[in-house]
């Protein structure tokens, strides 16, 4: 039965109705939900949370569920009515702005129970009548209803008003040469951060009227103002934002216990994130990878979504609130730690789902033009699909109420001698090529309907695999009879022969202890154009590999005294001999 009651001097409408279960309730109080057993003579009990929810997402007070057990109490018929009346009129004539909360009445089980659910404010912050603002001011912490910082309630008030307070004017004035200062910083990182020629060369250089549309400074009567985003992007922070710096620290183990390297990143945020990263490359391991005929750095965790990660935590963080970002690396993780709540209306699901709010639109804009965050809301997604290429557990997100947190888990990162990253080594992804690359030793990573025990992904084949799961590339051609070790191609594969791509990766460990560092890569280089072409010469290993013939030759010459390598035939005429046996 359902209908409305004109209470007291407000007009609700009490729905009786049953769409709210049992199971909903047996959830437990959260963020956005809060039971309360009865009306309590302190009528501040309830009117806190009223308050607490306005200024943030919104949320339920449901009466008539005990808050420890979650046991639904409920009201008589007698009784629920002018109870309702109360809650609703309480909740109205104790806050400021007014708070009109949307009254139902729930019947669960039988029995009959109220809800007041609180929008979400649009003139925040919203606070107790009698206790003023900076007293009766609340605000919701993990579930829980909490007196609001004063730094709480300056936030509140900029999101009342629908302003960022990196773009609120400071005092002091500026001169138009500290500002074309700023504008060639801004112009030469922007640079810097560019992924191609083309790219490079559409850049515009950023003028004295695009900071005044950022909000970056002001213009008032011909003379130029700072804002907080000014003070940020030129590291003057010491007197307004102390606390505007990144705190970087190497642990030993998993604990905060021991400390292996500790440092502090100042002056312009922009720089900031660079020393970070510095910071960060030089605490996870590095290791190399071949790529197609080249080598390249590769890093055990995702450095870009690294890079994405701090410069969020950057570019969102409160610089209102009293602590700084926190990057910490232990031994099973790195974490980024972010000072200030969450935006009201964000979830974590909707962050990992790509929404976002910026929070410092001038500093958005300015790191948009220097490229370093892409589109909106597109980082976080990206972090989580790297992770996944590179084989590691979905990274975690947590909100704590007061900071924000993402961690980014580390795994066993193995190479080789050479310092070459093992092929499928932890479920690592190897570099993708156009064409197969079977014959210059590099494993693809294929698609599969189904992958071996240890979940790392295995290249497709036509034929069964081996005993061990690795994969034995085709050839139409066998020439064992000149000591030359050639891929199989039979359906079936001898389970204890191992792939030629991974023979050359065998020999590459074996004789590379007799050679000095520098040699190393071209000595890569060098195998794998001739394990691509047997008859290939000289010359053309020197083109192909950008080096001098004499270089290759010497290279040659080395192979040939560790009887790894030998020529048959001419030199014109003739064929490499790689002996995998030595």
């Amino acid at each position: 039965m359902a209908g409305p009651w004109i209470i007291g001097k407000y007009a609700y409408s009490a729905l009786v109705r049953d769409d709210m279960t049992a199971d909903e309730l047996k959830k437990g109080e959260h963020e956005t939900v809060e039971f309360k057993q009865d009306i309590s003579k302190d009528k501040d009990k309830y009117t806190k949370t009223a308050v607490a929810f306005a200024n943030a997402a919104g949320g339920k007070i449901i009466f008539g569920v005990e808050d420890s057990s979650w046991a639904v109490v409920g009201f008589s018929d007698d009784e629920v009515f002018r109870k309702y009346d109360t809650i609703a009129n309480s909740i109205f004539d104790a806050c400021e702005p007014s708070i009109v909360p949307v009254m139902t009445i729930e019947e669960i089980e039988g029995k009959k129970i109220i809800v007041a659910e609180i929008r979400s404010g649009m003139t925040k912050p919203y606070y107790l009548r009698k206790s003023g603002m900076m007293d009766g001011t609340y605000v919701r912490i993990a579930g829980v209803t909490r007196k609001a910082e004063p730094y709480m309630i300056k936030e509140l008030q900029l999101e009342g008003t629908n302003r960022s307070f990196d773009s609120v004017q400071v005092v002091g004035e500026i001169s138009e040469k500290e500002i074309k200062q700023l504008c060639n910083r801004l112009y030469k990182h922007a640079i810097e951060r560019c992924k191609s020629a083309e790219q490079r060369a559409a850049q515009k250089e950023v003028s004295i009227n695009q900071l005044i549309t950022w909000k970056i400074i002001v213009r008032i009567n011909e003379k130029f103002y700072p804002t907080n985003a000014w003070k940020l992007l030129t590291g003057d922070t010491e007197e307004l934002f102390p606390n505007a710096f990144i705190q970087m620290a190497a642990f030993k183990g998993i604990t905060r216990s021991v400390f292996l390297d500790k440092q502090e990143a100042r002056g312009p945020i922009d720089q900031q994130i660079e020393d970070a990263m510095m910071f960060v490359k030089r605490h996870i391991n590095l290791g190399s990878r071949i790529n197609g005929k080249y080598m390249e750095d590769y890093y055990e965790l995702p450095i870009d979504s690294i890079r994405e990660i701090i410069s969020n935590a950057v570019c969102h963080r409160s610089y209102l609130s009293p602590g700084s970002i926190q990057v910490a690396i232990y031994d099973d993780r790195l974490e980024v730690t972010s000072p200030g709540r969450l935006s009201p209306d964000l979830t974590i699901e909707q962050i990992k789902e790509g929404n976002s709010r910026i929070r410092n639109s001038a500093i958005g804009a300015a790191f948009f033009y220097m490229h370093i965050i892409e589109n909106w809301g597109s980082g976080i997604p990206r972090v989580f699909s790297e992770a996944r290429l590179y084989g590691l557990d979905e990274p975690e997100i947590k909100d704590f109420g007061t900071s924000f947190r993402i961690t980014i888990k580390r795994k066993k990162f193995e190479t080789d001698p050479l310092g070459v990253v093992v092929p499928y080594a932890e479920g690592i992804v190897q570099p993708q090529s156009s064409a197969s690359n079977d014959a210059e030793g590099i494993v693809q990573p294929q698609s599969s309907a189904s992958n071996d025990a240890e979940g790392i992904v295995q290249p497709q084949s036509s034929a069964s695999n081996d005993a061990e799961g690795i994969v034995q590339p085709q050839s139409s051609v066998s020439n064992d009879a000149e000591g030359i070790v050639q891929p199989q191609s039979s359906a079936s594969n001898d389970a204890e022969e191992k792939s030629s791509d991974l023979k050359v990766q065998e020999l590459i460990t074996k004789f590379t202890s007799n050679l000095n560092d520098k040699n190393v890569e071209r000595t890569i280089l060098i195998l794998t154009e001739i394990h691509s072409n047997l008859k290939i010469s000289v010359e053309q290993i020197g083109k192909n590999i950008k080096v001098s013939r004499a270089t290759v030759q010497r290279a040659i010459n080395e192979m040939k005294k560790l009887g790894i390598l030998s020529r048959k035939g001419s030199n014109n005429g003739g064929s490499w001999i790689i002996h995998f046996d030595k």
